[in-house]
């Protein structure tokens, strides 16, 4: 393997694929040894807050390619995550509960939230529509992907937590097309041991379409003007801080 280390930074996007709960981070520094490469890894569980909990471990590349690391709690997210319905159409429903919901914010808290869209559209819709300000910076956090019905979430692309200078610069859709393109047949254990599937990615990184994706730290009334937008699904709210 020419480079372990830069492997294993790639390979942990599995990890936050799965766990759209948590911020995964791999910090520079790395312990080589003659049959694994370790990195630390920090996840820190996605809110407001700056307390917000978090999960230190270690992230191991053996000398066969496999990369093991820490599991992770479960959150509130993950119950929410499980009745996500973006792209499934329009729900006045949802929208009108997600709309008191918000209506009864404090105004001096801030609020992390799925935003699930009524319909899938390109990156580029998305932020013509001012739904993801910053979109080209750590607060892009898109869901790539509806509901699978063999999984617990679909499928999420932080893409600084694997382009840490790119992800400022470049579309996330394409840096997760340029990610996929370089996954091989041979990484299919690891995307598995993460409960990925690499055809389920390639075919999403081939279709490039949103279906959601998270706030973090957005006021009330950001998460009202996004809710009021026509392109919206619903909002759930994960947690205020």
């Amino acid at each position: 393997m020419a480079d372990p280390i830069g492997y294993a930074r790639s390979m942990v996007a599995p990890l936050q694929i799965a766990h759209p709960e948590y911020r995964v981070t791999l910090a520079r520094e790395t312990d080589s040894g003659p049959i694994s490469t370790d990195l630390q890894m920090s996840a820190q569980e996605v809110g407001p807050s700056l307390n917000a909990r978090t999960i230190f471990g270690q992230v191991e590349l053996n000398v066969l390619g496999l990369v093991s690391a820490p599991s992770l709690p479960r959150t509130r997210m993950n119950e929410l995550l499980a009745s996500f319905g973006g792209g499934q159409g329009a729900d006045d429903f949802l929208k009108s509960k997600a709309r008191r919901e918000i209506s009864e914010l404090p105004e001096d808290k801030f609020v992390s939230a799925i935003v699930e869209l009524a319909e899938p559209m390109t990156e580029d819709d998305l932020t013509s529509n001012g739904q993801t300000p910053g979109i080209r910076s750590d607060a892009v956090y898109l869901f790539l992907s509806d509901k699978k019905t063999n999984a617990d979430t679909p499928l999420y692309w932080r893409p600084c937590a694997v382009y840490e200078e790119e992800c400022t610069r470049t579309s996330a859709v394409q840096l997760f097309r340029h990610w996929t393109a370089n996954l091989t047949w041979a990484d299919a254990l690891n995307l598995h041991n993460s409960g990925l599937d690499i055809s389920e990615l390639r075919q999403a990184a081939e279709r490039g379409l949103v279906y959601g994706f998270l706030t973090y730290g957005f006021s009330g009334k950001a998460l009202a003007e996004i809710i009021d937008q026509p392109t919206v699904r619903t909002v759930r709210i994960v947690a205020v801080s």
